[in-house]
């Protein structure tokens, strides 16, 4: 597995792309710096894009990457997935025909660019040979993550969320080759990050003690620019692991 980093930070700063993770160029976890981080060419190999939430910062290129296939003259489907709550937002908020066209119904519903498919809780599909299963987190909106899985070799992958003690005692047992979860703020403000459905590292960790095994690697994303110093500071108290804040523009393998 490669996963390309197009954008893995918790705000929208010069330099720093939104959160964006596209496996072997065809499978996009999360679309919030997809269209300015990949040329045309790559955005046209896109099948499949797993949305964690509907948060704008999540879902902000998905008009985009529309708008750039027609004009590409694309003329397969690009699936999105994620359960109803998630798909419900963006057809209400986003492709609604007023802030954006609904490119699920363009030029027709049967021939649309986008196509919206509803991911039940914990129930896996296959997409390109991967097996991908649906984990509800814990945020403000309705949210998840996902479990991916191929040949014996596994990550899991969660925009935003708070502590998840539920999801993670399921999946206490699992051996992950990767885990790539958000660390938003530091530990000084544990009760803003709460508050708001996030993690500081403090809270993080004391999660992963649930697990039986540890993930191999940590990937840290969704870091707010701000205080990245302060959380970088937090993250050395967990040397015991291997932890990495991520940037745009890396390639994770696993």
């Amino acid at each position: 597995m490669r996963i390309k980093v197009l954008g893995a930070s918790g705000s929208d700063v010069p330099g720093r792309k939104l959160s964006s993770f596209l496996l072997n160029s065809k499978i996009l976890f999360d679309a919030g710096g997809v269209t300015g981080s990949l040329s045309l060419k790559a955005q046209q190999k896109i099948e499949h894009i797993f949305i964690t939430h509907a948060h704008l910062d999540h879902i902000r290129d998905i008009p985009f990457l529309a708008d750039n296939m027609i004009l590409g003259g694309k003329s397969k489907q690009i699936n999105i997935f994620s359960i109803k709550e998630v798909v419900d937002d963006i057809k209400k908020h986003l492709l609604n025909h007023r802030l954006w066209p609904d490119f699920t119904v363009i030029p027709n519903a049967h021939e649309s660019i986008l196509k919206v498919k509803i991911l039940k809780e914990e129930g896996f599909i296959r997409v390109n040979g991967y097996r991908i299963t649906a984990y509800r987190m814990n945020h403000t909106v309705p949210a998840v993550g996902y479990l991916v899985e191929k040949d014996g070799k596994s990550f899991f992958y969660t925009g935003d969320t708070g502590s998840m003690p539920e999801t993670w005692k399921k999946l206490a047992d699992k051996h992950l080759d990767a885990l790539i979860i958000e660390v938003s703020f530091p530990n000084t403000m544990k009760d803003l990050a709460i508050k708001t459905g996030h993690l500081t590292a403090q809270l993080l960790f004391e999660d992963l003690m649930i697990f039986n095994h540890p993930p191999e690697k940590i990937f840290i994303t969704h870091v707010k620019p701000f205080y990245r110093h302060e959380i970088e500071r937090d993250l050395k108290g967990y040397s015991r692991y291997r932890v990495k804040i991520l940037n745009g523009g890396e390639t994770i393998k696993i």
